[in-house]
């Protein structure tokens, strides 16, 4: 309701039976955007059923840390993202193998703001499935774990421009943009928004400025240095050829209780949400928003990309976000994948196996 967002849940009645019926289940969904969360709590209403949900670490500590208390009694349990949580991976075998609730990941890992391609998947759930099959093969359980695809698509449902002016007034306000509602478009309005948000990002944490990148470019740019900062600050290492998120995790990781030690911004005037003060974890937050927007501009130029969009710059200048028109997701289910079938391949290959299962379930997905 606060959101104006409807959600349609595709499934028949007889896809509905098989899902309530079966037990060892895990539904495995892409992670375009940022209200898919919402899609988890609609389900469960749907099946009439209650779901358990993996939530990265960091987000438990939002808010003073009562969004942590919320996801908890919800359902969710958390995962420490760029090492082995074997805390995390023994509930998740816990909760697959028992069979009393089915278990619901988004296995990108992050916000992908791609609704059209499967991007890269962690494989620790296929590993972790396989084990429980395996496992429960040998104490001649016949129930097969099953893997559900569960792919959501957004679309906004009202006039681009009406949805989303007077989050566009609100923030050329506040950052000194003035009369762009009359020389140019919406999607132009909100580019000379973010790359004013970047040159303001790149002046507080002392960035270089590269004239060559486009805005995808300095984003990720902003994104990587940041972190390098930080990285050379408290003496980590930081591998400029791995990929920024998995910088973004290992430092994180690497940093401990440091993490509230004070930003490495020059100028800390930034409030980033769900964190009460400028600091580390604020910077580290800024780096994952920043990563995401960089996904985000990268994908071809559309009415749910702008809204997206002005979400990161909202949560960053304001802390929050506000509802932009109305919005409509869409959630299909693939034909469901029987872990059994790969376990014989499994006794002589996991990898092996772990690669065919990931594959048949990302190819079922697109």
């Amino acid at each position: 309701f606060k959101e104006h967002l409807a959600i349609q849940i595709r499934m028949s009645p007889a896809e509905l039976s098989e899902f309530r019926e079966r037990k060892h289940v895990v539904i495995l969904a892409n992670h375009p955007d940022r209200q898919d969360p919402f899609i988890v709590a609609q389900l469960a209403k749907f099946a009439n059923e209650d779901l358990n949900v993996i939530v990265a670490r960091e987000v438990f500590d939002w808010d003073w840390g009562w969004r942590g208390w919320l996801l908890q009694s919800l359902g969710c349990y958390s995962v420490s993202r760029g090492r082995a949580d074997f805390r995390s991976i023994a509930s998740t075998a816990k909760i697959i193998k028992e069979g009393q609730h089915k278990l619901v990941v988004f296995p990108e890992g992050e916000i992908t703001s791609d609704e059209e391609v499967v991007h890269e998947v962690q494989k620790a759930i296929f590993h972790i499935m396989l084990d429980v099959q395996k496992e429960l093969s040998e104490k001649s359980i016949e129930d097969s774990v099953i893997v559900i695809p569960m792919a959501i698509k957004f679309s906004l449902e009202t006039d681009l421009s009406s949805s989303v002016e007077s989050v566009l007034k609100k923030i050329e306000g506040e950052m000194g943009i003035a009369g762009a509602e009359q020389s140019i478009d919406v999607f132009a309005r909100i580019n000379l928004i973010i790359q004013t948000y970047l040159q303001t990002v790149i002046n507080a944490y002392d960035l270089q400025w590269s004239k060559k990148s486009n805005l995808e470019g300095l984003a990720e740019l902003a994104a990587v240095e940041i972190l390098q900062k930080i990285a050379a600050q408290y003496a980590l290492s930081y591998d400029v050829a791995a990929p920024p998120c998995e910088q973004l995790y290992k430092i994180r990781n690497g940093l401990g209780e440091r993490i509230e030690s004070d930003s490495v911004a020059l100028r800390q005037e930034f409030h980033c949400g769900g964190v009460p003060k400028p600091c580390l974890r604020s910077d580290l937050e800024r780096v994952e928003r920043l990563l995401i927007l960089h996904r985000s501009l990268e994908q071809p130029k559309s009415e749910m990309q702008a809204c997206r969009n002005l979400d990161f710059i909202e949560s960053e200048l304001f802390g929050k976000i506000t509802p932009k028109g109305r919005q409509k997701a869409y959630v299909n289910f693939g034909a469901s994948i029987e872990v059994s079938d790969y376990l014989e391949l499994y006794k002589e290959s996991k990898e092996g196996a772990i690669d065919k299962l990931t594959s048949l379930y990302k190819k079922r997905m697109q």
